[in-house]
């Protein structure tokens, strides 16, 4: 299985010359969605101070898309997906059109241990919005819930510290 290319503190995106330089300011680590394998990602700002972030290693196998995303692209991919529909990682494809089809699962699995994206409960694979807010360029990814959970357990919030979310709302109790 061929290893992930090291990456440089600042990176273009190489495919296209006009990105402007990301300086990595974080990397952390967190599971894949089904847990079979660890994603080391990176986070990073640009020249304007705009977020991005990328995948760059999988100890699972598969292969990926290892270029920066903006954080700006992926709010409005989870933004525009329809309200009433669970997010799955279909919602990221339109990001990686003509990439690797893992990335997207991957991408979810970030959003997930940063806190911007959280399981829902009883339901396998299906998550919705936090609380999105401008991300943190200093604070620690915290565990994330994932979705090999046992069936009819709740998973555990994400802390409000989280570097990419505001406190999230309480859950509404079964009356």
């Amino acid at each position: 299985m061929p290893k992930s290319p090291r990456y440089k503190a600042t990176a273009k995106n190489l495919n296209n010359p006009d990105t402007p330089s990301i300086k990595s300011t974080r990397k952390a680590s967190t599971k894949s969605l089904e847990g079979r394998g660890k994603l080391d990602y990176e986070l990073g700002t640009d020249d304007q101070g705009a977020m991005h972030g990328r995948i760059s290693h999988n100890s699972g196998g598969g292969f990926f898309f290892n270029e920066w995303v903006s954080f700006a692209l992926i709010r409005s991919a989870l933004e525009s997906w329809p309200a009433d529909t669970p997010i799955t990682s279909m919602a990221l494809r339109t990001l990686f059109k003509g990439k690797s089809v893992n990335t997207p699962s991957f991408l979810l699995a970030v959003l997930l241990a940063e806190g911007v994206v959280r399981l829902i409960a009883n339901r396998r694979r299906q998550y919705e919005l936090s609380e999105v807010s401008v991300p943190s360029k200093t604070d620690k990814a915290k565990t994330a819930t994932h979705s090999r959970t046992k069936q009819g357990s709740t998973p555990a919030k994400n802390p409000a510290s989280s570097s990419m979310t505001k406190p999230p709302k309480p859950a509404a109790t079964p009356k």
